[in-house]
């Protein structure tokens, strides 16, 4: 059985944000200010395709910068959540120690770490960061890394849809072992096998969103109540119909009726 990812649920059903696409057009107008040399050399061999293609992709360099911090500082957690200490690189150490901070201030006790959890029911599956008991209740966490500190004026994490995917989380069905992810079309899936070791999810009082940044460190509580589940439940309808039924709606163009001869 194939089911589709949270994160990539969560992309389609939502759309991009009015706040993405600011950040995105920002990427763009600032490598055309801040890297006006390049842009200067690709006029003078009269290149503008590759102008066009050089700001263009200046957006998914820097969410691909994020994505690696972020994928290394999770790493990291999860050996910590282990009890191994890990070896990061110094561009990481920063966010390594403001999670360090958290451990010791908070002293969480890990009962899953960088799990796979699924939903066959409701055909979903995702990775969840852990569970963790924490103020004496268990709750589903998330980690997101900033490189905005508290007084550096940019908006920072958590963003609303953090609640969808962690209530996705709450709600999942099964536990694995092994993260069975696939990729089709730029698009993650799982793929579950109700004949593999799997577990019951556990049970959990709440969700938190541990927010790292270079400066500081937030755990922020987040609502995974009805209201929510229901929400992330339209998100999924839509995403489907982005995927399957969209794909599916028009007929051939109608020809015109002749004319009656006379």
């Amino acid at each position: 059985m194939n089911l589709w990812s949270v994160t990539t649920l969560t992309k389609l059903g939502l759309g991009t944000s009015g706040g993405l696409v600011n950040w995105q057009v920002g990427e763009v107008a600032g490598a055309a200010y801040d890297r006006f040399q390049i842009l200067r050399q690709f006029v003078d061999d009269k290149d503008r395709e590759g102008a066009v293609k050089f700001l263009r992709d200046q957006p998914w360099a820097a969410t691909r910068k994020a994505a690696a911090r972020g994928t290394d500082v999770h790493r990291a957690a999860e050996q910590y959540a282990l009890g191994q200490t890990p070896d990061v690189e110094p561009h990481i150490m920063p966010y390594v120690e403001q999670y360090v901070r958290f451990l010791e201030e908070h002293r969480p006790t890990f009962l899953m770490a960088e799990a796979p959890v699924y939903n066959p029911t409701h055909g979903y599956a995702g990775t969840c960061d852990g569970i963790v008991e924490l103020q004496g209740q268990p709750v589903v966490f998330d980690i997101k890394t900033t490189q905005h500190g508290p007084d550096s004026g940019k908006s920072r994490p958590p963003f609303p849809e953090v609640a969808l995917q962690l209530v996705a989380y709450r709600r999942a069905e099964h536990v694995g072992v092994l993260a069975e992810q696939r990729y089709a079309s730029g698009k993650r899936y799982y793929v579950f096998n109700p004949d593999s070791e799997h577990e019951p999810m556990p049970e959990t009082e709440g969700s938190v969103c541990l927010v790292i940044s270079p400066q500081d460190y937030m755990v922020v509580p987040v609502r995974t109540d009805d209201t929510v589940w229901n929400a992330w439940r339209h998100v999924m309808e839509a995403a489907r119909w982005q995927v399957h039924t969209s794909q599916d709606v028009f007929g051939p163009p109608l020809t015109a009726p002749r004319k009656a001869v006379a």
